[in-house]
């Protein structure tokens, strides 16, 4: 079974979408690359809503990543295009009926990633261990440690799979490849992202959620079918486009405007990038996300400042004060019962916990310690990343995930010591301040979704542009002359002959 009406117009969206991305293109072989890359983004939204099973689907989505690297792009770019793009589709390995681990793009991906590391050795960047690596292994150990004190051998496995592999292969191929072409590699993503917020803006016009009834193809668990209930604000529904939620589509869709922001000074005015800048701000108003809005406004704020424009970055985050608070679907009664709950969380949970704050106690909402923060829908919402961790593996692991996110700055801040060029500046400044963006946002979301998956990402570019931008000045820099040895001879000594 084949849901085609559903592929004709995942295709054409993200044609729609490539259509201003082929206006900023300069070279002939980016064109070849541009169409191999949104060839593969239709075929990914042809088998995900097709009858393939989710073993296969997944395996799939790994060889079009493979097969879309090529030697003149950055390993990153490509990753970012299918980071956004492919559906956020999860479903469960079971073996003999014992379920295993789970199956998603992210685990699929950072497996495809060390195999494209493995046969572009062109991409290598070598590098020594920074800081911010260890802070990466001890937040991943003592968070798996922390979830597995009571777990089964099997469930120790899981965890390890689901948390331990991914991230951090991720992060060792993203932080130990080249990063040229900082503006094709923001352009990449700006593709993706407009594609997904035209899928966002058709969901939210014509309420035909377009990966709705795979579960029922594919007869497995799909966590973004349909959405089985439709959540609305104001009585206009909220889009859920390639992600898991409207909140997490906010949030990722309020980073992609803030390269969309970077890649603007890097380009200047230019229609096309116009065009997928406002595509993405029209996709994320689809979400009606607050979270996508403040990730935007701290975002643009923090790239100003970086910048040196201190008068705009005061104005940008005065401008979404306004915008939250002035529109009537994002402000009233449910912003401030959403506030309070989100206050409720923050002040409540860790008193509940009592002493399992410090290693956590991740059955905590199954026994019911956590009841009284069940909210509207029923359900005990960790919408708090920061607050999730803590339930999950207590704050022995949230301070090297802190640490972690923090580490990015002394990154910056030797990139700028070294003086790179301009594009390079600026494509560490919209890491920078995406990360900034993030780790405010992550206040609003819950954990290991997109967004905390884009903030190893982040961190792992800003590392391997530093160390790239070092190679690159000790290649260019000049060498000395050779010193060479010469005997002086005293001309009072000189042989008869030679008088």
């Amino acid at each position: 079974m084949f849901l085609w009406k559903n592929a004709i117009v995942l295709c054409g969206l993200l044609g729609l979408a490539a259509l201003p991305a082929t206006m900023l293109v300069r070279e002939r072989w980016e064109k070849r690359y541009l169409a191999r890359i949104v060839i593969c983004g239709m075929l990914v939204a042809c088998i995900a809503v097709s009858f393939v099973p989710m073993l296969w689907t997944q395996l799939i989505f790994g060889l079009l990543l493979i097969a879309c690297f090529d030697k003149r792009v950055p390993m990153a770019a490509t990753y970012l295009f299918f980071f956004f793009w492919t559906p956020a589709a999860g479903s469960l390995l079971a073996v003999a009926g014992a379920y295993i681990a789970p199956l998603t793009p992210f685990m699929a991906f950072s497996a495809a990633l060390l195999v494209g590391y493995l046969l572009h050795p062109e991409h290598h960047l070598r590098r020594g261990v920074a800081a911010t690596d260890l802070f990466l292994i001890a937040f991943l150990v003592i968070y798996l440690i922390c979830v597995s004190l009571r777990e089964t051998p099997t469930g120790i496995a899981r965890n390890v799979a689901s948390y331990f592999v991914p991230y951090l292969l991720t992060y060792h191929v993203l932080s130990r490849v080249r990063v040229e072409r900082p503006e094709l590699l923001l352009r990449t993503m700006l593709l993706a992202a407009a594609g997904a917020a035209f899928l966002c803006a058709f969901e939210s016009i014509r309420h035909w959620p377009l990966y709705s009834g795979v579960m029922g193809i594919k007869k497995d668990f799909w966590t973004i079918d349909a959405p089985r209930v439709w959540l609305e604000r104001g009585g206009i529904h909220r889009a859920y486009g390639p992600f898991a939620h409207p909140l997490t589509g906010g949030a990722m869709l309020g980073i992609a405007a803030i390269a969309a922001w970077g890649t603007w000074l890097a380009r200047g005015r230019s229609i096309a990038l116009f065009a997928l800048g406002a595509t993405i701000l029209i996709g994320l108003a689809s979400t009606l996300s607050r979270s996508g809005l403040v990730a935007v406004a701290i975002g643009v704020m923090a790239l100003q400042m970086l910048r040196g424009r201190y008068l705009l970055a005061l104005l940008v985050p005065l401008a979404g004060f306004v915008v939250i608070v002035g529109l009537p679907i994002l402000a009233g009664s449910d912003a401030q019962s959403s506030g309070n709950y989100r206050l409720e969380l923050v002040t409540g949970i860790p008193q509940a916990l009592g002493s399992r704050v410090w290693l956590g106690y991740r059955e905590a909402v199954a026994e019911g310690l956590l009841d009284k923060f069940i909210q509207g829908q029923g359900i005990v919402d960790l919408v708090n990343a920061y607050i999730a961790i803590i339930v999950e593996g207590g704050i022995v692991s949230l301070v090297p995930f802190i640490l972690f996110l923090l580490s990015a700055f002394p990154q910056y801040r030797a990139i700028r010591r070294m003086r790179p060029g301009p594009d390079h500046m600026l494509l560490a400044q919209t890491l920078l301040a995406i990360i900034a963006a993030l780790m405010v946002a992550f206040a609003l979301l819950g954990s290991w979704v997109a967004p905390m998956q884009m903030s190893f990402v982040a961190v792992a570019l800003l590392v391997a542009l530093r160390h790239d931008i070092a190679r690159n000045r000790a290649a260019s820099a000049p060498r000395p002359a050779p010193l060479v040895a010469e005997l002086l001879v005293d001309q009072g000594e000189r042989l008869p002959s030679l008088r």
